[in-house]
């Protein structure tokens, strides 16, 4: 019988809080990039899954958007928690993407108002996204997906 790593949720809240402190003296949008490019860098590692565990060619992919993947996987047959958490991200990656930089804009243009509330959202993503990549590289050291 294979021992298999454990992870509790204090291990994941130290290793949550140690990956947060990459963002500190980062402006808001610089944080809001690093959350950006890393809620693409975490769609691609899920492309890459899908291809190597279930053989979807990479080709068809290639325009797919991390909800899009994130279905594709629960569809699969994915573990169900982990699609169920993925579903937050998205959510989170979507509304960053679409409603982020809008709300930001209009916030400094009416008034300088304080950025504490945009930067609450950006906070909660950027928390949950860092949250789910460990979850997928422990899933990956551990072949813990089914």
């Amino acid at each position: 019988m294979t021992e298999v790593a454990a992870l509790s949720a204090g291990d994941i809240e130290e290793l949550v809080y140690a990956k947060l402190e990459g963002y500190k003296n980062q402006s808001v949008l610089e944080q809001y990039a690093m959350f950006m490019g890393k809620a693409q860098i975490l769609e691609f590692g899920l492309k890459g899954l899908l291809s190597r565990m279930y053989g979807v060619p990479s080709e068809s992919m290639k325009k797919w958007t991390l909800g899009t993947t994130k279905n594709e996987l629960r569809d699969k047959g994915l573990r169900p928690d982990f699609i169920a958490y993925l579903e937050i991200i998205v959510n989170y990656r979507n509304d960053m993407a679409h409603e982020f930089l809008l709300n930001n804009t209009i916030t400094q243009s009416m008034a300088n108002f304080s950025e504490c509330k945009l930067y609450g959202d950006l906070f909660r993503a950027i928390y949950e996204l860092e949250k789910i990549m460990i979850l997928y590289d422990w899933c990956e050291e551990n072949n813990g997906w089914q």
